[in-house]
């Protein structure tokens, strides 16, 4: 494998370890809140969201461009690759981009609304039904995310395969 390829599936590998992780942090933040009233819901979202929202966009695209990269890489190395290296992250980048999309047509749309709408002191009476959908898509982009990383690991993991033109097992021909 090319030393280009290998600092792009690392950094790609990365990139999504790091996106799964923080969603799976964002989960575990938001299982807590399931036990505070409206107001205090909405106290924690307004910063969070706005946290969140330059950074989101910036790390799902890296994550996207990097896989999309190691998958021209891979079609354009003459070195062997693991069995099934290029489908597993293929898988894993069309992983990254369903999560992406789930991002912008729902979760995206409600931060937006809890930012600019919500108060504190007066959140809306369908509160909690919008926390619900938000946290049922944030589900299921962290399920997704994490299956991503699970391609991306098993194709980290599985060996090339060795011998090349003139070798054997690794090894030249000659045992040397």
């Amino acid at each position: 494998m090319s030393v280009v390829l290998a600092i792009a599936r690392f950094l790609h590998l990365f990139l999504v370890a790091v996106l799964a992780g923080l969603l799976v942090g964002v989960a575990l933040v938001e299982r807590a809140l399931l036990e505070v009233g409206p107001s205090v819901y909405t106290a924690v979202q307004k910063p969070k969201h706005e946290v969140f929202a330059p950074v989101m966009p910036v790390l799902d695209t890296l994550v996207i461009a990097a896989g999309l990269l190691v998958l021209i890489l891979m079609n354009r190395t003459r070195r062997p690759l693991a069995p099934g290296a290029v489908a597993f992250t293929a898988a894993g980048v069309v992983c990254t981009i369903a999560l992406t999309v789930t991002t912008v047509l729902v979760n995206v749309p409600i931060n937006a609304e809890i930012i600019g709408s919500w108060s504190v002191e007066h959140p809306p009476a369908d509160w909690a039904q919008v926390r619900d959908r938000w946290n049922l898509f944030h589900t299921i982009r962290t399920v997704v995310a994490r299956l991503a990383l699970v391609c991306l690991l098993v194709t980290a993991l599985r060996p090339a395969p060795h011998g090349r033109a003139g070798t054997a097992g690794g090894r030249t021909r000659s045992g040397a």
